[in-house]
């Protein structure tokens, strides 16, 4: 998705005579490891997710806009344990414009009468979890409108991760918590910083106005994917901005080919697109 930049985005927003929501989630459920009866007790799994996500205000921010979503939720076994049934299911999330989780373990109880609610009065191992890639997600977008906005919500992120290693469903958290780390570590904060400046170079390119947007586009390349990338090479958040928006890069850079060679040699995985954009 190409979004407007944030000074024009916040006008069209306080011009609004309605407040948008902040998520709009999509939720599908993949459950054909399941017998029918185990089936019938996620019928509305989905639906409950999805009200979750959506029927919430998350962020109270002047850029509040929607923020559409897929979700989609694998779910691996079912087994009892003690008194109650815990699911084993792989979860991944992503945003229109590029962000993206992908979560291998996510474990939790739940059975047909569960009603999901956004107040815990301790840790819940579905609304924590849920509220967990809320913020993250969130905390990406907030980072595209101006610099570093996503901090307190990284912050909230990482409060909820600690309560998961504490609690008795600690599965997946300490790795929960590493993203976190990865994410707001100094090494990878260059990228982070000029995310703005990649999503305006995205809208000037769309306008036609090819310099501006390629100029801008150089110091993303130059002052945070390079220097991302002379650090910490195989910087998580680095692999994931390739893999969402390498076409993006393609197009801000087509015609110059020092600095698609420049991509081509930096994210190998890609290498096509950019060799493709040289001519």
């Amino acid at each position: 998705m190409k979004k407007l930049p944030f000074l024009l985005l916040g006008f069209f927003i306080f011009a609004s005579l309605s407040t948008a929501q902040v998520l709009k989630v999509k939720v599908t459920l993949d459950a054909s490891q399941l017998t029918s009866d185990e089936l019938n007790v996620l019928s509305d799994f989905p639906s409950k997710v999805e009200q979750y996500f959506n029927g919430y205000d998350w962020v109270e921010d002047k850029f509040d806009y929607d923020v559409n979503c897929k979700v989609r939720i694998i779910i691996q076994t079912v087994q009892r344990k003690t008194h109650e049934k815990l699911y084993l299911a792989q979860f991944v999330i992503t945003s229109e414009s590029g962000e993206y989780f992908y979560d291998k373990v996510w474990e939790f109880p739940y059975n047909q009468d569960a009603s999901f609610s956004h107040f815990h009065a301790q840790f819940d191992p579905i609304g924590h979890f849920l509220d967990f890639y809320a913020y993250m997600i969130l905390a990406g977008e907030l980072d595209t409108n101006d610099y570093l906005l996503g901090n307190p919500l990284y912050d909230k992120a990482m409060d909820i991760a600690n309560q998961g290693q504490l609690s008795k469903y600690p599965r997946g958290w300490s790795q929960r918590m590493n993203m976190v780390l990865i994410i707001t570590d100094a090494r990878t904060r260059p990228l982070r910083e000029v995310k703005p400046d990649f999503f305006q170079a995205l809208y000037l390119l769309d306008e036609g106005k090819r310099m501006e947007a390629y100029k801008l586009a150089k110091k993303v390349l130059d002052d945070g994917i390079i220097k991302v990338y002379k650090v910490q090479p195989n910087n998580l958040y680095l692999q994931y901005f390739f893999n969402s928006h390498y076409q993006d890069l393609a197009d801000l850079f087509r015609g110059f080919k020092p600095d698609l060679e420049t991509l081509a040699n930096i994210d190998s995985k890609h290498r096509k697109a950019y060799r493709d954009a040289m001519e």
